[in-house]
């Protein structure tokens, strides 16, 4: 019969069942640091009267020759919706 091969850890030493007798590995535990988190935007739902004023505003930029992603940063919007609100029938 094969030896069985004892693992040691790092941070505690085994335990032994009760019933069995038989040695438990106990495996040390890391605590891990939670990821930061990056601050939550607050969703705002914009009227029919707001999306019509932003996307005159996003055809007037792209008209005028600017990049969409100077067009997203001076409405304060994401260079998708800046897209989708160009390509809006």
């Amino acid at each position: 019969m094969a030896k069985k091969v004892k693992k040691k850890s790092a941070a505690k030493t085994g335990t032994t069942a009760k019933k069995t007798r038989k040695v438990i590995a106990v495996k040390s535990v890391r605590l891990k640091k939670p990821a930061k988190k990056a601050a939550a935007r607050k969703v705002t739902r914009r009227s029919a009267a707001d999306v019509a004023k932003l996307r005159k505003s996003v055809i007037a930029g792209f008209k005028a020759k600017k990049p969409a992603e100077a067009i997203a940063k001076e409405l304060g919007i994401s260079k998708p919706y800046v897209y989708t609100l160009k390509n809006k029938a």
